[in-house]
């Protein structure tokens, strides 16, 4: 399974992540800032956003990599990733 998300969807799902953080968290008023100030860096279409999207997608494939299970071919036969970690 591959999943890779493009710049509108890591940003509506930071923006999502952010307006939970200012609205949940006690964030003392210089934090708050902060954390504004860090989402309006990485509006749609800036540089910093493109590279928040890579590392979304880099941070999710290393992610379902470690708990996807693979089958790998060897020598006619195939082999489960569970098995070679274990050996």
């Amino acid at each position: 399974m591959q999943l890779i998300l493009d710049t509108d969807e890591a940003w509506s799902i930071m923006s999502l992540v952010v307006s939970q953080v200012l609205d949940q968290a006690e964030l003392s008023e210089e934090g708050a800032a902060a954390v504004r100030h860090w989402r309006s860096d990485r509006v749609e279409g800036t540089g910093e956003m493109a590279d928040l999207t890579v590392s979304m997608n880099e941070s999710l494939g290393t992610t379902m990599d470690e708990r996807t299970q693979k089958l790998i071919r060897r020598k006619g036969w195939y082999v489960s990733t569970e098995e070679i970690k274990q050996r």
